[in-house]
């Protein structure tokens, strides 16, 4: 009769490859995203053993994909801190790869960049503390650090 190609494990991992061909996710996103399809605790876990067998799974490689594309937006360590946790790649080996690929001298460059990008467009307004202030909150969006502003408000003072 059937070659098992109808059973909900093989729909399951239809779905997860499907899934997975768009970009790479994490382990923890997958299975959600399975269960949110319907697929029951014991297959999702099959799938995602079976998925990450094969190497079409991987956390670090996820987490570096996420942490590329938001350096290149200009983001911040907290604000993609932020997204690595809300797609369930968290702990120790999520915050050394974050130290690894955004060290801090990097996240202040980028800051500053920024800060000067952004001051341009700040030059008709004629209050400096107002201009102090909405760099502040653009910086802080961003996901910089306290520190790393107050540094480029600093530099902007002088």
């Amino acid at each position: 009769m059937g070659d098992g190609s109808d059973t909900p494990h093989r729909k399951a991992l239809n779905s997860a490859l499907r899934i997975l061909a768009r970009r790479d996710h994490s382990v923890a996103e997958l299975a959600q995203k399975l269960t949110c399809r319907g697929y029951g605790e014991d297959i999702v876990q099959g799938v995602v053993a079976e998925c990450q067998r094969l190497n079409y799974l991987d956390d670090e490689r996820a987490a570096r994909q996420i942490i590329d594309r938001m350096k290149r937006k200009g983001m911040g360590a907290r604000r993609i801190r932020g997204e690595l946790l809300r797609l369930g790649l968290e702990g120790e080996p999520a915050e050394a790869l974050l130290r690894e690929c955004v060290p801090a001298a990097e996240e202040q460059a980028m800051a500053r960049r920024l800060s000067l990008k952004k001051w341009k467009t700040f030059a008709a307004e004629p209050d400096s503390q107002k201009k102090k202030l909405r760099l502040q909150r653009f910086l802080h969006y961003r996901g910089f650090s306290d520190s790393v502003i107050l540094e480029m408000l600093k530099e902007l003072r002088s």
